[in-house]
């Protein structure tokens, strides 16, 4: 279920704001299930956004899926000292 009242654009602004920091982030994968993922936003383009896990892999998801709540950033982490 999208965000009523807000648009890609919102969505876009969101995921700008937190480049760089250490996320953690719940992805839906469908039916049901979901996975919660710790990485951060490494790169950001104009359709897509992507994001480094602890593991080294790399996931690209769209400002949509942001938008739709296929993506949800659940809490910051604070950087590391």
């Amino acid at each position: 279920m999208r965000e009523i009242g807000k648009g890609i654009g919102e969505a876009k602004q969101r995921v700008e704001k937190l480049r760089g920091l250490s996320l953690i982030m719940k992805v839906s994968e469908g039916r049901g299930k979901s996975t919660l993922l710790k990485g951060s936003i490494v790169a950001v383009f104009p359709a897509v956004f992507t994001v480094r896990l602890e593991s080294g892999e790399v996931r690209t998801f769209s400002y949509s899926d942001v938008h739709t709540r296929g993506v949800m950033f659940l809490k910051e982490l604070p950087p590391e000292v």
